[in-house]
């Protein structure tokens, strides 16, 4: 939906994120964040050096949370953001300004397919994203825009991504709803980002995976996928640190 921004903030929702005390707007009727947001961004910074400096690009950031997410986590993280709805973007440039990180993130009010000529001339030490999980409005989250395929299919955004990593070490990292994970695999080989890491996401230890954590380094050397332990999310302890504690995870 299509406002006239500069909106009301009677449209919007304001709350802490539990992180180096940042906040954020999302629309109350737009795409809000969920799951999904909060294990790329625990997932991203997972691959990042501690206290080496790193340039990150974020396609279909929407309001901005794993961005924002991920910043709080990564002290050393500059993000440039992508999202194409109007709306968001500049939703997602109220966050930045909120919580004071014009120096570490830019948002760009673009389209995946045909980014600006200034992003055009960057290189990535990591792409990551949440793409759309549906092809159409068939999946459990119809009328949620940012879950379907309105803007961008898979393939744009993989291909896109892949084309702004610095060759030989640049990372992927994507979030994607089980159903799809062979895509995610094939489109990176296909765009020479090489699948290395694995993690399948289950609600319970006896149930399927709902969602997969996929990452790929663009590169020419012979890599192995590993498949990592599966993250169970009725386990309340490790939830509780990847929501809450400081960031101890390095999967490198």
């Amino acid at each position: 939906m299509l406002y006239n921004i500069p909106m009301d903030d009677s449209m919007l929702t304001f709350e802490p994120l539990g992180r180096k005390n940042f906040s954020m707007y999302q629309l109350k009727d737009g795409f809000r964040f969920g799951t999904d947001t909060v294990l790329l961004a625990w997932y991203t910074a997972s691959f990042l050096k501690p206290g080496k400096e790193a340039r990150l690009l974020e396609l279909g950031a929407n309001c901005g949370a794993a961005t924002l997410l991920l910043t709080a986590r990564r002290d050393e993280a500059f993000t440039d953001d992508v999202e194409i709805d109007a709306d968001a973007c500049e939703v997602l440039k109220r966050n930045i300004k909120v919580n004071k990180l014009e120096d570490r993130v830019c948002a760009f009010n673009a389209d995946v397919r045909e980014l600006p000529d200034e992003l055009k001339q960057k290189q990535y030490d990591a792409v990551f994203m949440n793409p759309p999980f549906f092809k159409d409005e068939t999946g459990p989250a119809s009328g949620k825009i940012g879950r379907y395929e309105h803007y961008g299919v898979l393939s744009d955004f993989i291909s896109t991504g892949a084309s702004r990593l610095i060759p030989s070490k640049g990372i992927m990292t994507v979030v994607m709803t089980a159903s799809r994970a062979d895509e995610v695999l094939c489109l990176m080989r296909d765009n020479g980002v090489k699948p290395f890491r694995f993690m399948s996401v289950h609600p319970t230890p006896s149930k399927k995976a709902e969602m997969v954590l996929i990452t790929g380094k663009k590169t020419n050397a012979n890599t192995q996928l590993e498949i990592m332990a599966p993250l169970i999310l009725n386990d309340s302890d490790r939830m509780n640190d990847i929501y809450n504690k400081e960031h101890t995870d390095c999967f490198i």
